[in-house]
């Protein structure tokens, strides 16, 4: 059966960055700034995650300003964002900790993918009339535009309420065929376009040191979410972001993780394809299948964001495969 699962999810959201993933002693790292909502972890010389700290003691979304994890990449001439965050509040805070401990604010910010905790916070790092370069894929513009544009009715007046505030990208990736390179001043990161937590994701590795920030294709601790996945490309990207040599990964949500020991994850992911798989030869429905499936022994103390997370992954499956849902 599903386990409630919550109760973990609170409880890495709260322990020291030492305690995260399987590699303990590889990952302790000092803490440059904190709030209620998240806290900058040196990672590299130059290099930051963000790791987000949205839940309560109750397992609410208390302090959400960030939501999901991401990073500061400094270079002599500029400085990277991973990622938006999900309120302008979120982004603020990481811009003004950039201007703390840099003397400069960001001046690059690269999304990995569509989701509003990672795009909705973009307004944020705007300061006047000036404000970052924005990166992400044509396609990824085209879905945020078409999940996220329309809105409901605002009472007493004739406008619309979107349910973000959108901000475009200033640099559009239209060629997801190879990596790109962005160069930040005496260092640069590559851009490695892949797919499978959504039709179009990015992931970025820090050229001159092994850090990944593996953006949603990476989660630790956590049931990934499939709500726009494409589950046939997922295990290939989480293998590529696996290889080349030890690492350390930023997921995107969750603890810090050497690639080394991730795979209680790629194994998570095999056990729900097997889990689609089995659901369609039985002919259960998405919601049954979730009922009924068991996470893998190395995942076991895993929490989820949403206890439904297991039926929205085979429904992931189905809707790839144009099957209805029986």
């Amino acid at each position: 059966m599903l386990k409630a699962g919550i109760a973990s999810a609170v409880a890495l959201a709260t322990l020291p960055v030492t305690l995260r993933g399987t590699n303990a002693a590889a990952l302790s790292k000092p803490v440059v700034a904190e709030s209620s909502f998240a806290r900058i972890v040196e990672v590299g010389d130059g290099v930051f995650a963000v790791v987000s700290t949205p839940l309560d003691s109750a397992g609410n979304f208390a302090t959400p300003q960030t939501l999901c994890n991401g990073g500061l990449v400094v270079g002599d001439e500029r400085i990277l964002s991973v990622d938006g965050y999900y309120q302008p509040e979120g982004a603020a805070w990481v811009n003004e900790q950039a201007k703390k401990l840099f003397g400069r604010p960001v001046s690059d910010v690269i999304c990995t993918h569509l989701h509003l905790d990672h795009t909705g916070g973009l307004a944020g790092f705007q300061d006047g009339a000036t404000g970052p370069e924005i990166y992400m894929t044509a396609r990824t513009w085209a879905m945020m535009v078409d999940q996220y544009s329309s809105g409901t009715a605002v009472d007493g007046t004739s406008f619309l309420a979107p349910p973000a505030r959108l901000v475009g990208p200033t640099r559009v990736i239209d060629d997801e065929s190879q990596s790109h390179t962005l160069d930040l001043g005496g260092r640069s990161v590559t851009i490695l376009p892949l797919g499978g937590h959504t039709p179009s994701d990015l992931a970025i590795l820090v050229d001159d040191l092994p850090i990944t920030f593996g953006g949603d294709l990476a989660w630790w601790g956590l049931f990934p979410n499939y709500v726009d996945a494409v589950p046939s490309k997922l295990a290939g990207s989480v293998e590529t972001l696996m290889s080349g040599g030890s690492r350390l990964m930023v997921t995107g949500h969750g603890g810090l993780v050497s690639t080394d020991d991730m795979a209680p994850y790629a194994e998570l992911i095999a056990s729900i394809d097997s889990a689609a798989l089995q659901a369609r030869e039985r002919g259960w429905s998405p919601e049954k299948a979730g009922e009924v499936y068991k996470m893998p022994a190395s995942t076991a103390d895993w929490g989820f964001f949403n206890p439904r997370y297991p039926e929205r992954a085979v429904a992931a499956w189905y809707r790839e495969w144009g099957m209805a849902t029986p």
